[in-house]
């Protein structure tokens, strides 16, 4: 038999008996075409294995097909539906925070006190909630085999007595952080309250991040008190901060070209200065001496002024703090940091402070609006002259990265 190999240019001749054909040099492509007798025997034997398959299936001896069968999908979170409310009025609080630790969960209430939960067995979970101005709530809640279940908790009023300041210099301390039991409870209320203070800002960030954009002015202040400003630009700063507290670390060499683009060196010796973030850290806790100094008049208003004094054995700079809390919903208002030594690397330097200017973001979480360094550097002259250096900073406008937080109109301060 003769045949073409389906290549161009080329044939390929076939030798076989008639009942011994082979089709083995046929490219892919070609059609085989088997012999009448085959086609019959085929058939014959396609016959009879149905009839052998049908016996056997309705002897039961052939298990009919089933679909493979997959894992099991896990089960939906069953959802927790925690509303927190004033005790005992029973009035809704916005904005609380509702934490499951072991689960890993922290977030942010509604305007109504309302937060829905995901909870993926059922069983007893322990429930953290918090709110400025109420004392911190731990509860136990069984939840249940339930899709949905609603839990209520009620918070407690802060019960604080209020007195005007009567001292404003302290001892140097000796034995910082939280006063132990016996110790003055109104200092552990103020600490737990300026921690709550710092948490739901950092709540914010990681449940809202964003980027602001700030004025910054830079100058000095003359003799007279006049402000003389050497220049300004607009900079855009990420909401999270660059540098976290340490003791030992707040004066550092700094990469400053980001800062000043004409600056001389590309690094600098720069002061760090703690974030409200910072406050909550146990690490700073546990370097600082806490002190309630009363009311105090503050931008025509009447706020409780909280002394906090950097601990005498730390053996580098650090920062003493003024902070002034809204006396009804303990709400941080302003804030002054000052270090508490001069560094060695700053020649001249008689006083450096930082004062700064809280607004709410959203309701009872507050974020820096302004921002005011001062240092004042003496001049060996002759004659000997002393000069205060500015740097001022204000937001302009806030934009989230995300989604932003309920109740919000625009990316703007939200200024309050």
């Amino acid at each position: 038999m003769t045949g073409t190999n389906g290549r161009r240019g080329g044939t390929n001749v076939v030798s076989a008996a008639p009942d011994d054909r082979r089709f083995n040099d046929l490219p892919p492509s070609a059609m085989l075409i088997p012999p009448t007798s085959l086609l019959r025997h085929a058939r014959r034997a396609a016959r009879v294995l149905r009839r052998t398959l049908l016996c056997a299936l309705l002897a039961g001896e052939v298990p009919a097909q089933s679909t493979p069968s997959t894992p099991d999908a896990a089960p939906a979170p069953r959802q927790l539906t925690v509303r927190v409310v004033t005790s005992p009025e029973a009035a809704p609080l916005g904005y609380s925070v509702v934490s499951v630790a072991a689960l890993g969960i922290e977030r942010f209430s509604n305007s109504v006190g309302v937060v829905v939960l995901p909870i993926p067995t059922p069983g007893r979970i322990a429930l953290r909630v918090k709110r400025l101005g109420f004392t911190p709530l731990d509860t136990s809640i069984v939840v249940s085999g339930a899709a949905y279940q609603t839990v209520v908790v009620a918070l407690k009023r802060v019960e604080f007595k209020l007195e005007a300041v009567t001292v404003v210099a302290w001892p140097p301390c000796k034995r910082p952080g939280v006063p132990r039991r016996g110790g003055d409870a109104r200092v552990r209320t103020v600490i737990e309250q300026i921690r709550q203070n710092a948490e739901r800002y950092r709540l914010l960030l990681k449940s809202y991040p964003f980027n602001y954009a700030s004025l910054r002015e830079m100058g000095a202040r003359e003799p007279d008190g006049v402000e003389v400003i050497q220049s300004s630009d607009t900079i855009l700063v990420d909401g999270r901060p660059r540098w976290t507290y340490r003791p030992g670390t707040l004066i550092a060499r700094e990469d400053v070209r980001f800062v000043r683009r004409n600056a001389p060196n590309a690094s600098e010796w720069v002061m760090r200065i703690p974030s409200i973030g910072d406050l909550a850290e146990d690490v700073f806790i546990d370097n600082h001496c806490f002190h309630v100094a009363g009311l105090e008049e503050k931008e025509g208003q009447q706020l409780l002024r909280i002394d906090i004094v950097a601990a005498e054995r730390l053996r580098s700079a650090d920062v003493n703090v003024v902070a002034w809390l809204d006396p009804r919903d303990f709400q941080l208002r302003y804030a002054t940091f000052v270090l508490s030594r001069i560094p060695r690397q700053f020649t001249g330097l008689l006083q450096s402070s930082n004062k700064v200017t809280y607004v709410e973001l959203i309701p009872f979480v507050p974020v820096m609006q302004l921002m005011l360094a001062e240092n004042l550097v003496q001049f060996d002259g002759p004659p000997k002259s002393t000069r205060t250096f500015i740097e001022r900073q204000r937001i302009l406008q806030l934009a989230f990265l995300g989604e932003k937080p309920e109740g919000l109109p625009s990316d703007s301060t939200g200024a309050r």
